[in-house]
């Protein structure tokens, strides 16, 4: 059987210069350039301000971490939720519907008058199309079964009420 080396530690980085890796070297170098050159371009207290300011930024971006995501993403992700525009929904409040409850009595006294071949051909197309609606109890009084369950998200629907005090 053959044998396979599996690849480890590769959610670490390369690293191409000494200890650092290639963002962390570029971010360094950058900063180290910008300092040269406001060497050569601002009077000494100002380059001197300029390049603490600039190394400590390339120093920040080289190798702090927030909640082990390095911080140049943390600011793409902060940069991002800032000018990426936002939409809040806000959800009205559904009427309540009055369910028509003419249509089932007509399929209970329909069932009624079945005989035992028909109830069984039609649970058995029920059971495979996957469409049970039964009710059992009191005929004379549907709505008392039935009453509308709204749903933390909003969505309402018919529920069977069951008082299991009565």
């Amino acid at each position: 059987m053959a044998t396979f080396q599996i690849p480890q530690f590769i959610e670490q980085q390369p690293k191409v210069v000494g200890f650092l890796t290639l963002p962390q070297f570029l971010y360094l170098a950058t900063a180290g350039g910008i300092s040269f050159a406001a060497f050569y371009v601002f009077t000494f207290l100002l380059w001197l301000f300029v390049s603490v300011v600039v190394v400590a930024a390339g120093i920040a971006l080289a190798f702090i971490k927030v909640n082990g995501q390095p911080l140049p993403a943390v600011l793409r992700a902060a940069l991002s939720y800032y000018w990426k525009p936002r939409t809040y929904v806000w959800s009205r409040a559904l009427q309540e519907e009055t369910l028509d409850l003419s249509q089932i009595e007509k399929i209970e006294a329909l069932r009624r008058r079945m005989g035992i071949e028909e109830k069984l051909k039609n649970l058995a197309l029920q059971v495979t199309t996957g469409k049970i609606f039964s009710r059992r109890g009191n005929a004379t009084n549907p709505r008392a079964r039935y009453q509308t369950v709204t749903y933390l998200t909003g969505e309402k629907k018919v529920a069977r009420r069951v008082d299991y005090g009565a």
